[in-house]
């Protein structure tokens, strides 16, 4: 199972859909459209169901294969999956002649130039491979066309294929750095990497104009949309602590803090725990740079 990109690689037990009909569509659950929308354009959401329909509709049907009016219990639950809150996924089944793993290669060979080869799951008992568009930045963060095969007797092999598009939810507008901001304390949290040596005293920063850059990179981070669900390594420790003030010595205004699990940040405004931000690879590169500090973040 895959996240979506700038996110840990994680792997889930996913909770079986039972699908009826000879396609079906499982959308996940996430915050609803910004506010600033344009009226008449598509929401990332909306955006996605579109963009699913449209991908399952370029999978090439293998010559002599038949749909499926539901899913064949071996293929009922994906073996590969985006890792996402924000996820539409489309499906169909198919029966087809001939071994999995030539109906596999028949379908790489068949399917739209504009799709790249991505991942793959080696069986038995079933193979599968992921298909995939380019992202659209700040909208659509995965589009991906997933077959997936495996023997079915007498010759015939079973094809589940999932057209799996992950969206971009809006961050919240009560999710920034509070205006009133008018200092930084920048910390660096001890590591458990016994190479790590003992971090460098924190410090408060009073120039607004460094103070409000960082606040914008705070700002500037997508919502994480990995799930409650799924499993990621256990965190070492490190990284960063961001604490926002109205004066130095003063209260917290908002603290971000990362890397936290699954690649995330951690981050709450008034002392009260908002939804996790996505962390990335510049993020910390950024922020040491801003505030002309040379520490080495493990």
């Amino acid at each position: 199972m895959r996240s979506a990109p700038g996110t840990t690689l994680v792997m889930v037990a996913c909770t079986a859909v039972a699908v009826a009909g000879c396609a079906a569509t499982h959308t996940a659950t996430g915050p609803g459209p910004a506010a600033s929308q344009t009226a008449g354009s598509p929401t990332p959401r909306e955006r996605a169901v579109a963009d699913a329909a449209a991908i399952l509709k370029a999978f090439a049907v293998p010559p002599g294969a038949r749909r499926l009016p539901q899913a064949p219990d071996a293929l009922k639950t994906p073996i590969t999956t985006v890792v996402s809150t924000a996820l539409v996924d489309h499906v169909s089944f198919w029966q087809a002649p001939g071994q999995p793993q030539a109906v596999l290669a028949w379908e790489q060979a068949h399917l739209p130039r504009r799709f790249t080869l991505g991942d793959e799951d080696f069986g038995p008992p079933s193979w599968d491979r992921t298909f995939s568009l380019s992202p659209v930045p700040g909208m659509l963060n995965e589009r991906d066309l997933v077959v997936e095969v495996t023997g079915a007797g007498n010759g015939q092999t079973a094809i589940r294929v999932d057209a799996q598009v992950s969206w971009q939810p809006p961050r919240p507008a009560s999710e920034r750095v509070p205006s009133a901001t008018r200092a930084v304390t920048i910390t660096q949290l001890r590591s458990l990497n016994p190479h790590a040596g003992h971090p460098p005293a924190p410090v408060t920063i009073t120039d607004l104009a460094v103070v409000r850059r960082l606040a914008a990179l705070v700002d500037d981070l997508q919502l994480s949309t990995i799930g409650p669900d799924a499993s990621c390594p256990a965190a070492l420790g490190g990284g960063i602590k961001l604490t926002f003030l109205a004066r130095a010595g003063g209260a917290p205004l908002a603290v971000a803090q990362g890397p936290a699990a699954c690649g995330t940040v951690q981050f709450s405004t008034g002392g009260k725990r908002q939804p996790a931000l996505e962390i990335t690879d510049s993020f910390i590169p950024q922020v040491l740079k801003l505030a002309g500090l040379h520490w080495k973040v493990l």
